[in-house]
């Protein structure tokens, strides 16, 4: 390919993006999207699969679960791949955080970027879905106007190896308590004793499903050519904490 047919590819593709779309007539309408529609979809299905499709009646043995994960975590009190699981619920909010903040001051979403990503520690998509769906692309930002928490904690490069290096731990933890008995255990959980187990589950398949997006529009804010963001989201969890860790910083 020629220089002159790789920049006309550039600009196609650039021009084809959200952000481009909005700055050419100065307003952003998430449901012509694909992804943004795909998103929504997704955030009504887990909501309708939690609601008649997850084990009920189980909130008892859920409370009783999470009290052995509080007391006595990675002790095998709990089924290890679970357990893995759901601490993974901790990191990945965090990863979305790191990718969202720095985006989302003077957003013209409804929902508000702080809110939704604070309540998705407790709620995972239930609680980000909804700005992930309707949060205005900016990839226009500066280092300098990011509030203190995103600039000095969401941008940290100590916060990224924190979170890459706990869900290194976990994936390590899962993977080496594989065997037929915790399968089927998990297995059991999911399908009849825990509404908590199976809706975890689904939500991190969500939550990690729609990572593609969020990377990319971080890349294309780092001036990083966004094609490697679905290798990045490929790898639940992990991946999209490599990326944390290895973006360049925003300008000044």
């Amino acid at each position: 390919m020629t220089a002159r047919g790789a920049r006309r590819c550039a600009t196609t593709r650039r021009a084809s993006t959200p952000e481009a779309r909005e700055a050419s007539d100065g307003s952003f309408e998430w449901y012509r999207e694909p992804q943004r529609v795909a998103t929504a979809c997704a955030w009504m299905a887990l909501g309708s699969f939690a609601t008649f499709g997850a084990p009920s009646g189980t909130s008892a043995f859920d409370l009783e679960l999470v009290k052995s994960l509080v007391s006595a975590p990675f002790t095998g009190a709990v089924n290890p791949l679970f357990e893995a699981l759901f601490n993974s619920l901790g990191v990945v909010p965090a990863t979305y955080a790191c990718l969202m903040m720095p985006g989302a001051k003077g957003n013209k979403s409804p929902f508000p970027a702080a809110l939704c990503v604070g309540a998705s520690f407790a709620l995972g998509f239930f609680a980000l879905g909804p700005y992930l769906v309707t949060r205005e692309p900016r990839t226009r930002v500066k280092r300098s106007e990011l509030g203190f928490v995103t600039r000095n904690i969401w941008e940290s490069k100590l916060n990224a190896a924190a979170l890459l290096g706990f869900a290194a731990y976990l994936a390590f933890y899962g993977a080496s308590n594989v065997t037929p008995d915790t399968l089927a255990g998990f297995a059991t959980l999911f399908k009849e004793q825990s509404m908590l187990a199976c809706v975890s589950t689904c939500d991190l398949i969500v939550l990690s499903l729609c990572a593609a997006p969020a990377i990319a529009e971080d890349m294309r804010r780092r001036d990083v050519d966004d094609a490697n963001a679905l290798a990045f989201a490929s790898v639940p969890v992990l991946g999209p904490a490599c990326w944390l860790l290895v973006r360049p910083s925003l300008e000044d």
